[in-house]
């Protein structure tokens, strides 16, 4: 019977109380898959990880010669016999520990995920890298096409060991439209590259125009984080010198955001970076949130047939978008339908295609009918 050893960053917190998007994408793949009670999660040892899964904490020491991500490495191998187990290891998001994976005596069935673009990574920045990579692992799996394409870029040779495989997110089956508040919702981490000042700037006029509608900011610029940057503290004074129906929330619970995106009409997902996936626009499909987005990375994909895409995004653009829906009730409940009915992420779609790729791939690597 084969197993799966799911190895995170170091600096995931694999619990409710603080999990960011790896950690939730790893907990929301395992829940249906057809593997579940042989998977084990391997991270940073929290309190409270996330209840019926299987997971092993670890603690460690930041070493002069090698961090935490090495240090939880180098304790996963020395807590296994790898060469006697037919054991499949799924390396999260650090493409420079995957040598470390890879038994010198016995080849190790390695799958790779990226959650990140490739290119910026120690590990997988040189084509030289990657295509050792692509050679070595027994699966690299990528949670847009987009960061395929830029893991691929310039290699010629071809390879069938990739995959996409996004990430999942269930439908929230207890909406309902008529219950839908006239909120405008921004969520996530207000730094510059989320695009937040744009946001901010577009809303100035759009929140006096169209005073029964409330504008939302949720979220702050590091997860739980106090400590407000300078650019945080400027977004804040901002919303803080418009209308009473701009409120400032800062960060809130996962369970909160839920709740407060299951009655929000419109989302806003300004990214003015490359996003590689983009959980929040799937946050908001999910809770038939009309979405309006810029046209950028991983982001085109999840929304192209679902929402509002912007090219070259800028605060007039997105106050037009937003004016838009506002001034049309039934465009507001078109897109809020087709978030609906175009939603592809389920957790338990995703997981079957998780699970047929590790088939393939452990038939492959070990040549056994399971």
């Amino acid at each position: 019977m084969v197993k799966i050893d799911i190895i995170l960053p170091y600096k995931e917190l694999f619990t409710s109380n603080g999990a960011s998007a790896v950690s939730i994408s790893v907990k929301n793949s395992i829940k249906h898959s057809k593997n579940k009670k042989n998977i084990t999660v391997y991270g940073q040892y929290v309190e409270k990880p996330f209840s019926d899964l299987n997971f092993v904490g670890i603690k460690t020491k930041k070493f002069l010669h090698f961090g935490n991500n090495l240090s939880v490495i180098k304790q996963y191998l020395r807590k296994f016999n790898l060469e006697d187990s037919n054991r499949l290891i799924e390396l999260h998001n650090r493409p420079y520990l995957f040598n470390y994976l890879l038994n010198k005596k016995n080849k190790q069935c390695v799958i790779l995920y990226f959650h990140n673009d490739p290119l910026t990574m120690k590990g997988s920045k040189t084509k030289s890298q990657r295509l050792k990579i692509l050679k070595e692992a027994a699966g690299v799996v990528f949670v847009s096409k987009f960061l395929r394409d830029k893991f691929l870029n310039g290699i010629n040779e071809s390879f069938d060991n990739t995959y996409v495989i996004p990430n999942s997110l269930d439908k929230n089956k207890k909406i309902a439209l008529d219950k839908k508040l006239k909120n405008i919702l921004f969520v996530g981490r207000i730094v510059k590259e989320k695009g937040v000042h744009i946001f901010i700037n577009a809303i100035k006029e759009l929140s006096i125009k169209f005073s029964d509608w409330k504008f939302l900011l949720i979220g702050s610029s590091k997860l739980g984080y106090n400590n407000k940057t300078l650019y945080e503290k400027e977004i804040i004074k901002i919303a803080d010198n418009l209308g009473d129906n701009v409120e400032y929330h800062g960060y809130l619970s996962n369970e909160k955001v839920k709740d407060i995106m299951s009655k929000g009409s419109i989302l806003v997902v300004p990214s003015i970076w490359e996003e590689p996936f983009g959980m929040t626009a799937i946050e908001g499909l999910s809770n038939k949130m009309s979405v309006i987005s810029s046209d950028v990375g991983g982001l085109t994909e999840i929304v192209k047939d679902k929402g509002i895409l912007i090219k070259d995004i800028d605060s007039t653009k997105l106050a037009n978008k937003i004016e838009y829906l506002i001034q049309s009730p039934a465009q507001i409940k078109k897109y809020q339908n087709l978030a609906w009915n175009n939603y592809s992420f389920d957790q338990k779609e995703i997981s079957i295609l998780q699970d047929k790729m590790r088939e393939k791939i452990f038939k492959f690597f070990f040549n056994s009918p399971e």
